[in-house]
């Protein structure tokens, strides 16, 4: 079994992070760098008792808002962003209103003043922002923050204890970082296809808008020294004594070019009433007439002489005495066209209001900061057409579908990367434990000369790899790595001891030195004296030797037994330093502080191995 080392878990934790990271950014960044959510502090009480001044809320930007949604708009008036809750609709505007107010908010927004809708709600968190926001408490955070950095730079750095040590980054290093930067951006591009495959690749439409206007002009002959003119313009009262005819101008319009193919019809007439009564007589001024196009302009005539007669015969039939009548000009308009595919048909109606008083006809408007001669009316159409939905990222606009094929193509290039790349890896790693070692704690190991490890007082060794990798990065230093012909030996140098552990790379078999054929060293707790074989006993190979850095390797059938010395000369110490598996346990036969005794030839280091 693989165990992670310290090395490793630092990368592991920081991909783990680096994910987490991703994800908080898809989800909790501010729109400001492009992200979904806007941050607002409640900073009032017009929403309690549910929201309190200082609390975070967090609103996202949502396809369709509805009455009784808690929404941030920005109202031009005060300029300022408000957090209030949506009470109705007016066509394309909301109304909105504060939980805590009796009142309606005086601007009404339009959907694309909306923010965004309440998603999530941090009760007192906004207090915290503010203070960290005040620059004498930014300033303490950063500082501490500094402190913390310098107390983590002077903690001890790992020592060499290697001396002309030349290290070195190894394949294994290079493998890590390789399989490290696959795997992040394989969970990168997965959680960019998670986020783009949770949003709809098309939006509805937005709804199209038009507005209809219409506006009243009149005049009539005037009286000089009664009027500033000899005529009767917009806004001034008409004295039937002194003229009976008041022309009526009517423009009507609809702006923009929102609307394609208008075309509709309109009539104009006047009506007198007693509104008290409910008396009401029609008089006509123009008929149903046909317009096309986005605008038209009527013009009629209106005798108020006759408007008088019929107030006169009504008194005089009926007896009815009022001190005054109503005089209303009354236009209605309909039409129909066309908006982006979607058919819209609509009408529109405009009264000009006058009082007689049997005297003379005046305008009168129930709302006095109104004009009574101009009216305008907005309406809305909602598109049958839906649109490409887009998403924002790093400050691009891009197609959610774009966004969705971007991050597949991306996951299944990255994936079959860090796929083959681990499979590659483990072949490499299951051929040999050198391989293994140098996948493993490549980030620990500095290949070394023979020359450049100084002899040690102490050496002791240890049983698995992992042990001396746990050393390692318990006294903060690396791993010497020095490989010598088929054997590959790793120290940890610590306080005048040298941990080692070491293993063969040969083949199946004895590999013997032809030097060292006709001596043995002795074991660890021996003195440097070779004991001499028979060299009866000495079994020469029937292969001719390999020649490798100067010397001589042959190759021996497997022994099961050790040959039998004579009587007379030592017994063959043995010392078995580690087993490979409990049914073949290999034997490495040397003496071990000739490992640093650098005087001698290479020839007396290694004597015999069994593998």
């Amino acid at each position: 079994m693989i165990k992670a080392s310290k090395t490793q878990s630092s990368y592991l934790t920081a991909g783990v992070l680096l994910f987490f990271l991703l994800i908080f950014w898809l989800t909790l960044a501010p729109a400001q760098v492009g992200g979904p959510l806007t941050y607002v502090i409640v900073n009032g009480n017009s929403m309690e008792p549910g929201f309190i001044l200082g609390d975070l809320v967090l609103v996202r930007e949502d396809s369709g808002y509805g009455v009784g949604d808690a929404v941030v708009y920005y109202d031009p008036d005060i300029q300022q962003y408000v957090f209030h809750r949506i009470v109705g609709l007016e066509l394309d505007r909301f109304i909105m209103q504060g939980d805590h107010n009796s009142w309606l908010d005086s601007y009404h927004p339009a959907r694309n003043e909306i923010v965004g809708k309440l998603w999530v709600h941090i009760p007192k968190l906004g207090r915290v922002i503010k203070w960290a926001r005040t620059p004498i408490n930014t300033a303490v955070i950063v500082g501490l923050f500094g402190v913390l950095l310098m107390m983590d730079m002077f903690k001890k750095a790992p020592q060499s204890q290697g001396k002309g040590g030349s290290p070195s980054i190894h394949p294994g290093e290079h493998s890590q970082f390789f399989l490290v930067g696959l795997g992040v951006l394989t969970i990168l591009f997965l959680a960019l296809g998670i986020y783009s495959f949770t949003r709809p690749l098309d939006l509805p439409a937005e709804n199209i808008s038009y507005q209809q206007t219409g506006e009243y002009y009149y005049s009539a002959t005037g009286t000089p020294g009664v009027y500033d003119t000899d005529v009767v313009r917009s806004g001034e009262p008409i004295f039937p004594r002194l003229t009976c005819f008041l022309n009526i101008g009517y423009t009507y319009a609809i702006p923009g070019a929102n609307l394609q193919g208008i075309a509709g019809s309109y009539k104009m007439y006047a009506r007198i009433l007693d509104a008290q009564s409910g008396w009401q007589r029609t008089i006509p001024l123009t008929p149903d007439t046909a317009f096309s196009g986005a605008s038209y302009f009527n013009m009629a005539t209106l005798d108020l002489c006759q408007v008088e007669a019929l107030v006169n015969l009504v008194e005089s039939e009926t007896g009815l005495k009022q001190i005054a009548y109503t005089l209303e000009i009354v236009t209605q308009a309909s039409f129909v066209a066309g908006a982006n595919g979607s058919p819209v048909q609509d009408s529109f109606s405009q009264t000009l209001v006058f009082t007689y008083d049997k005297v003379h006809f005046y305008l009168s408007a129930a709302d006095s900061q109104s004009d009574p001669l101009f009216l305008s009316k907005p309406g809305v159409v909602g598109s049958l057409s839906s649109r490409v939905n887009t998403v924002s990222l790093f400050g691009l606009t891009l197609p959610v579908w774009g966004l969705r094929f971007f991050s597949a193509l991306g996951f299944v290039t990255f994936g079959l990367g860090l796929a083959f790349a681990a499979v590659s890896l483990f072949q490499d790693a299951s051929q040999s434990e050198e391989a293994l070692n140098r996948l493993k704690y490549g980030a620990l190991l500095v290949n070394i000369h023979e020359q450049s490890l100084e002899p040690s007082a102490s050496v002791i060794d240890v049983s698995t790899m992992d042990d001396l990798a746990r050393l390692a990065e318990r006294n903060g230093t690396m791993i010497l790595h020095m490989p010598r012909g088929f054997l590959h030996f790793y120290f940890v140098q610590n306080g005048g001891v040298t941990y080692r552990y070491f293993i063969s790379m040969g083949r199946k078999g004895v590999a013997a030195d032809e030097a060292a054929a006709a001596e043995i060293p002795a074991s660890v707790g021996t003195a440097n004296k070779p004991n001499r074989v028979k060299e009866a006993d000495v079994e020469m190979p029937e292969e001719m030797p390999i020649l490798i850095r100067n010397r001589l390797i042959y190759t021996y059938p497997p022994q099961k037994e050790i040959p039998d010395l004579d009587e007379s000369e030592e017994k063959w110490d043995f010392q078995q330093v580690r087993t490979w598996t409990p049914s073949n346990p290999p034997e490495y036969v040397f003496d071990a502080s000739e490992a640093f005794d650098l005087s001698r030839q290479d020839a007396t280091l290694l004597h015999k191995v069994k593998i």
